[in-house]
């Protein structure tokens, strides 16, 4: 009896001692102001955008926006104008959180400079303070996301692995419009450049091997459909493939294998098939971010897969390369299509104005 006695106070000794759970450290966000010509809802944007990362982090706890506005009225603080660093101070002494921050938008250029300023109200230290430069009003929501995101690494340390983290929308002095529009110039231009291909093959003989001849530019490894012409129903029927191996002038040649019953012959029709391309290491040259080359080689891939002559894949049958180069408005792009050999197949070099 004296044993279990000894036990449950033991036991509650413990639990006594136990400390109750960490509860998140309080972060208030006293005004983002529009400097110069920005209006008040871009502003406004960036304080929204802000809180949403932050309440989606979850590693602070969020001061509302009206709870900071009432005690602003209540303690006849300034509304209007720069904060100083002592009305932040007690201002988050106030609300009780452990940062304040102050955010700016202001124009730059075509662009924005989006600003954060946190201040610890226990030692009345700046704690972060931080701008990026973003380039157009699409980019405001992703820009103030990563702002917030770095910011709460910066106070806390960095997020554990899994947790929820800013939008990865890119951002950078660039209009990614304009950027996808370019990446579209690319994928059309490459599309001339591999039309789709038909021809006919000349002298098949049995072991697969075959000659053939194209009405059009193709390249070795290039897959192909073989077809005829059915008597009996008029339509085009599938007979199997045939690998492009060498092509010139004087014509072309490569192995044929057959997919059914109907045997592959002389005189069959060939068609080009969907290019398997991949899109890989566009690299950001002098003046350029290398976010946006980034955002370019994504763009671009995106915008061969919707083409109809080629198909993304992992396993390409030639890869597009290139280079983004400049500062913006004066940028360069030079792209390459090369084979699974390294030999450059088609080149494109353009300006761009993003």
């Amino acid at each position: 009896m004296r044993t279990l006695f000894a036990l449950l106070l033991t036991s509650n000794a413990v639990l006594a001692q136990t400390p109750p759970p960490a509860q998140p450290a309080t972060l208030a966000i006293a005004e983002v102001t529009a400097r110069g010509n920005v209006d008040a809802d871009t502003a406004n944007e960036m304080n929204d955008a802000m809180v949403a990362q932050l309440v989606a982090d979850g590693r602070v706890k969020v001061v509302e926006r009206q709870q900071i506005a009432k005690v602003m009225k209540e303690q006849a603080l300034s509304q209007s104008g720069a904060m100083s660093d002592e009305v932040q101070i007690k201002l988050a002494q106030l609300v009780g959180a452990r940062w304040i921050v102050i955010g700016s938008v202001q124009q730059k250029g075509r662009g924005y400079i989006l600003g954060v300023r946190a201040l610890d109200s226990s030692t009345a230290q700046v704690a972060y303070a931080e701008n990026v430069k973003i380039g157009s009003d699409d980019q405001v929501e992703a820009g103030s996301k990563q702002l917030a995101r770095k910011m709460t690494d910066k106070l806390l340390g960095p997020a554990a692995a899994g947790a929820q983290q800013a939008s990865n929308d890119v951002v950078g002095d660039f209009d990614a419009g304009q950027v996808k529009d370019g990446a579209r110039t690319v994928a059309r231009w490459v599309a001339l450049k591999f039309p789709k291909v038909t021809g006919k093959l000349v002298n098949v003989i049995p072991n697969g091997t075959t000659s053939c001849r194209l009405d059009g530019q193709a390249f070795p490894g290039q897959f192909f459909e073989v077809s005829a012409l059915d008597d009996v129903t008029g339509q085009n029927t599938k007979k199997g493939y045939f690998l492009l191996s060498a092509y010139g002038d004087n014509g072309c040649s490569g192995r044929v294998k057959k997919d059914g019953g109907n045997p592959i012959v002389d005189g069959d029709t060939v068609t080009s098939m969907p290019i398997k391309i991949s899109v890989e290491a566009v690299e950001a040259g002098p003046g350029t971010p290398p976010e946006l080359a980034k955002l370019f080689q994504d763009e671009v891939r995106a915008a061969l897969d919707a083409m109809p002559q080629f198909q993304v894949a992992q396993e390409p049958q030639v890869t597009a390369t290139g280079r983004v180069t400049g500062p913006r408005g004066n940028r360069s792009i030079d792209m390459q299509v090369i084979d699974k050999n390294g030999v450059s197949l088609q080149k494109l070099s353009f300006k761009a104005g993003f």
